[in-house]
């Protein structure tokens, strides 16, 4: 069943996609409303399930990994089989994400290393168990991506927060910022006494253990987990090929700048210009194209699309 959003819940989403961490006080403040009437929207679009969770956006280039990302076509393969795939899939650590599509692809995981030869034994052991139902399949790997936050349900001209993963030098961590980052980065809305608990440390270190992965730009934002479906869109990946690099920046600040677009991937075995999407239905991805075509007629040669449908592992990587 839809959910139809006022005024107030499309604020309380928008700010807290900007910062999923924000307390009552001051969202109650940004907002002009009762802390009172803010956790009880909150709680509501929980309920619902328009707000799935509130995750931290690590940039995990900066503790030393790699993203790999492989897109999977199938072949000779029932319910059954696919399900036997992403259970294995579950049971591999270094799987951040699994996705289920629909269009080209059929399936995306996504592989956390911090040496290369480690992604290549993940790989030759899943095609140990599933060469024979893989029809085709890409390798890519990501960087940097950059997320914006989600405005598709507010009016034109909302403010754009960009938050980058992939560009810094490596940073050093200890046990207990690793700690943090996978306790509190499920859940950010979690208090620095919930977390000194579980970790059976004190509120004051975690506070400042926090911040300090901040400045660094481990955790680089936070957001919501939106599930657009409640609302009536869907999400899209769109790949771009183009015919020439020259306009990248114009393209860039236009992606950036529209409301529907809420995450451009670099990539390097990928598509020339890969980005996340948000719309209504089809017919509106397919105008969103269209004048996107016409906007940068030659240099955009063609686009492909497919949907994301569930996620059946995911983790505090970017979408």
């Amino acid at each position: 069943m839809l959910v139809k959003l006022d005024e107030w819940d499309k604020k309380i989403l928008y700010e807290l996609d900007v910062d999923a961490s924000i307390n009552l006080k001051d969202l109650a403040r940004k907002i002009g409303r009762s802390k009172e009437f803010i956790s009880y929207r909150i709680k509501r679009l929980e309920n619902e399930k328009v707000i799935n969770g509130y995750t931290a956006i690590v940039d995990m280039s900066k503790l030393g990994y790699f993203t790999f990302r492989i897109y999977l076509k199938f072949q000779n393969c029932d319910e059954d089989r696919v399900n036997e795939m992403v259970d294995y899939l579950k049971e591999e650590e270094q799987v951040w994400t699994i996705a289920q599509l629909h269009g080209k692809w059929d399936y995306a995981f996504f592989v956390g290393v911090k040496k290369t030869h480690n992604f290549h034994k993940i790989w030759k052991g899943f095609l140990s168990e599933f060469k024979g139902n893989m029809k085709e399949n890409k390798i890519a790997i990501y960087s940097p991506v950059h997320n914006f936050n989600k405005r598709f349900f507010m009016p034109s001209g909302s403010k754009v927060i960009e938050k980058v993963i992939g560009t810094g030098e490596r940073e050093n961590i200890d046990e207990l910022d690793m700690k943090i980052i996978n306790t509190w980065g499920v859940n950010v809305r979690q208090s620095s006494s919930e977390i000194a608990k579980k970790l059976k440390t004190n509120p004051k270190t975690i506070s400042s253990r926090i911040k300090i992965l901040r400045k660094k730009k481990i955790i680089v934002g936070t957001k919501i987990d939106l599930d657009q479906s409640k609302l009536g869109y869907q999400g899209y990946r769109v790949d771009l090929s183009l015919n020439s690099v020259e306009k990248n920046k114009e393209l860039f600040l236009y992606c950036k700048n529209h409301p529907n677009i809420y995450q451009i991937n670099d990539s390097i075995g990928g598509a020339d210009f890969e980005l996340e999407v948000i719309v209504k239905d089809m017919d509106s991805l397919l105008k969103m194209m269209n004048e996107m075509m016409k906007e940068f007629k030659g240099i955009i040669r063609n686009y492909e699309y497919f949907s994301f449908f569930v996620f059946p592992k995911l983790t505090i990587v970017p979408d």
